[in-house]
């Protein structure tokens, strides 16, 4: 991604953050079911933790060579 703008990065940011936000809060909706619905947990919790780390790579760019 490095021909991406300042701008587009901090746009795709935004998105990644907002959408890791997301997946949180349904994962934390999920907290009282967690012995039912154990895989739907895991599987918000493992997608907002991406998300967060999307975010933190498109803020920072790629590295310098």
């Amino acid at each position: 991604l490095p021909g991406l703008s300042r701008w587009q990065r901090l746009t795709g940011s935004g998105l990644c953050v907002l959408l890791a936000a997301l997946c949180f809060g349904l994962a934390g909706l999920c907290v009282p079911l967690l012995l039912l619905r154990a895989r739907k947990f895991a599987l918000l919790w493992s997608l907002g933790s991406l998300c967060a780390l999307g975010a933190a790579a498109l803020l920072r760019g790629p590295a310098p060579l």
